[in-house]
């Protein structure tokens, strides 16, 4: 009779242990859940910030483009001269 009531006790803790394992089991794959959405939003927010990091970058190229030709099309020529102190030379010096 000893036996069979510690074999009876022995079934409801092994029950016992097997449902707090199943609760475990679920809270654990919630979490796992809340992770994987988590991660999820992180990614797409770094996708679209990359993206909107290389439109930056190719906005800025075009402008810098835009800049330089148009600095291109302003070009100027610069003249110096230089006067000769020396007695005797009166000459002008001109450099392009």
């Amino acid at each position: 009779m000893a036996d069979k009531q510690e074999v009876e006790k022995n079934s409801e803790q092994t029950l016992m242990t097997l449902e707090q394992l199943s609760q475990t089991l679920e809270v654990m794959t919630h979490v796992v859940d809340r992770l994987k959405t988590h991660l999820t939003r992180q990614m797409s927010l770094n996708a679209e910030l990359f993206h909107d990091e290389e439109k930056l970058r190719k906005a800025e190229a075009e402008q810098r483009a835009e800049s330089v030709k148009k600095l291109q099309q302003e070009s100027f020529v610069v003249e110096i001269t230089q006067r000769d102190m020396e007695e005797g030379t009166k000459g002008k010096k001109v450099v392009h």
